[in-house]
């Protein structure tokens, strides 16, 4: 073979190289763009808006009527739904997880109280003592709340790590 054997050839393997490379790089970003999922922006808001409602959780005093607002209701139900339609096995892990904590600290949350008025001795103090002991309870339950809050507020910072990850791997963002 000569060098202009060479030549002659050398366009169609260029070719055939760019084409296998491109073929590849197609596939490489499909697999990312799937794992990603579709959404990607508003499962970045709906990540940051779950972490302020933990931010909540974990300052305050919150009964049963705060979390049934209809945002605070659904949330575990659409970390669910974000989970189901990703393809990444740690962020899906990570959104099951959070939607798992979020369940949790909504079925730990005390109930509203009621007072009665007008109640005399052995009834207002058997009350009272009734109450006492709820609100024992609730400060038990309200720690719990807290602690599941701020497990679950490290694995929104992982989820939001990851996405960024797949983020970057997709789309070339810093």
């Amino acid at each position: 073979m000569t060098i202009a054997d060479w030549l002659k050839f050398l366009p169609g393997w260029l070719a055939f190289a760019w084409t296998i490379g491109a073929g590849g790089r197609k596939v490489w970003l499909r697999r990312h763009q799937l794992a990603l999922g579709p959404e990607a922006e508003e499962l970045r808001k709906h990540l940051t808006g779950f972490r302020v409602l933990l931010d909540e959780v974990t300052s305050g005093r919150h009964l049963s009527d705060w979390f049934m607002h209809e945002d605070r209701r659904e949330t575990g139900r659409a970390l669910r739904d974000a989970a189901d339609r990703r393809d990444d096995e740690a962020l899906k892990l990570t959104l099951t997880r959070l939607a798992e904590a979020w369940d949790k600290i909504f079925a730990l949350a005390p109930a509203p109280r009621v007072k009665l008025r007008f109640l005399g001795g052995y009834e207002e103090v058997k009350q009272s003592r009734e109450a006492a002991l709820r609100d024992a309870r609730d400060i038990d339950q309200i720690h719990q709340m807290t602690e599941l809050a701020r497990t679950a507020q490290l694995d929104v910072q992982s989820a939001l790590s990851r996405l960024n990850e797949l983020e970057r791997k997709t789309h070339g963002r810093s």
